[in-house]
């Protein structure tokens, strides 16, 4: 199932079933897992290592030099990816910019056109990057976190399980678990759509609830209301929202009413 146009390097390994379209480009010792498609004029470069039943899209470049001036392109790092994404058309994910550092992407998430990945980013499982998303160096993407179209994500910025961020918006702090993102690192609400889809019942929605609550609403700074969380008792499904308000590095995106989120019409789903 390769193309009788596709350039192959010796050195790369194929897993079975892997099918290779025209003009596709592997270079150096990569690695792809059985049954994953590699559609047209796709490039794949380095020390990359794809998992199994993935959809690389067309024109896509996998392993690219990372934008970082400091790169020395003799440097051994690369990209990992897991198993059963999707990556549509265009799609770029740059290698680690440090020796023996990687990029990772983790499995059955949906890259949209245009979606990039900078050097080092991680992203989790079950992501949704909308077309045209722009992640930093270093950014992380929890678990069935959403990232709407034309977003862009500053470097080392962090976004949490089942957040969301709104089409055309940026940040440069980080999104809460179960955030709803808006605008400029502006927090406006709880993803309920996303717990639901999550089988959080009645009583983790109303805890998630009340973390927001304590956090934003009762004119605490990040450390008191981390230091007041302490004092509760939380579900094991809520408590990796407060050790990831404890956690940042870069701060955490203040809440704004929907209405102060300038020139913005949103719906919810």
């Amino acid at each position: 199932m390769i193309h009788s146009t596709a350039v192959i390097d010796p050195r790369a390994e194929l897993g079975s079933d892997v099918e290779i379209g025209p003009n596709v480009v592997i270079e150096g010792p990569v690695s792809i897992g059985a049954g994953t498609k590699v559609q047209a004029n796709a490039v794949i470069v380095g020390q990359v290592k794809i998992g199994s039943g993935n959809t690389i899209g067309y024109g896509s470049v996998i392993g690219g030099f990372p934008q970082d001036l400091s790169y020395r392109p003799d440097s051994p790092s690369g990209v990992e990816i897991g198993n059963e994404n999707v990556l549509r058309e265009f799609c770029t994910i740059h290698r680690g910019t440090k020796p023996d550092t990687l990029t990772v992407l983790g499995n059955q998430c949906l890259l949209m056109v245009g979606a990039h990945l900078g050097h080092n980013a991680r992203v989790g499982n079950q992501v949704i990057l909308a077309n045209n998303v722009l992640l930093g160096g270093y950014v992380e993407v929890h678990d069935k976190a959403f990232i709407g179209g034309a977003s862009v994500v500053h470097q080392h910025t962090r976004l949490g399980t089942m957040s969301i961020m709104q089409g055309g918006s940026a940040v440069s702090k980080d999104v809460p678990p179960f955030g709803t993102e808006a605008g400029r690192n502006s927090i406006v609400g709880i993803n309920v759509v996303a717990l639901r889809r999550a089988g959080f019942g009645s009583g983790l929605r109303l805890e998630v609830k009340r973390a927001f609550h304590i956090l934003y609403h009762e004119g605490l700074n990040t450390s008191q209301a981390a230091a007041k969380a302490a004092e509760e008792k939380w579900s094991p499904e809520i408590q990796p929202f407060w050790d990831f308000v404890k956690t940042s590095k870069r701060g955490i995106c203040a809440f704004v009413r929907w209405s102060e989120v300038k020139g913005d019409s949103v719906a919810e789903d």
